[in-house]
């Protein structure tokens, strides 16, 4: 018996794994913040720390709709990184928490950026599967009516 996950090619479903994992780390950074200092605890203008701690329940539903609504799914993953990103690169160059070092970028931000640059590169050739897939099963039903 198949499941719809064996039906995924096995870059696909690695693909799949990989950002589940970076956006539940991420649901656990946040929300560790949240538990460790309280809801907009992080001294930083207050659309930020909205953003941040929505983040605690956007990460978990990119997670979910990527397995269960995956074209939607990649979209949230790609706008969360990219607006993450921006966000975290903007408080680090403002000095929110302490002046910028020359020719440095905080490990946290790089890695997340690495993340980030795997979503953009993966997230058209993952998407590009589920819209061929789609179109499929289209034509098959078309056929059998």
């Amino acid at each position: 018996m198949t499941t719809w996950l064996a039906s995924y090619p096995r870059l696909l479903r690695i693909i799949l794994w990989v950002y589940s994992i970076g956006f539940l780390a991420g649901t656990y950074t946040h929300a560790k913040g949240i538990l460790t200092n309280g809801f907009l605890a992080t001294p930083v203008p207050l659309v930020i720390g909205i953003f941040w701690d929505a983040l605690t329940l956007l990460d978990p539903l990119t997670v979910f709709l990527l397995w269960w609504r995956p074209k939607v799914g990649l979209w949230l993953a790609v706008a969360i990184m990219v607006s993450d990103i921006s966000v975290n690169t903007l408080v680090y160059l403002t000095g929110y928490f302490g002046p910028p070092t020359a020719r440095m970028v905080p490990l946290s931000l790089f890695e997340q950026s690495l993340f980030g640059l795997l979503v953009f590169l993966t997230a058209p050739l993952a998407y590009s599967h589920f819209t061929s897939q789609h179109k499929e099963s289209e034509s098959a039903n078309s056929f059998l009516r």
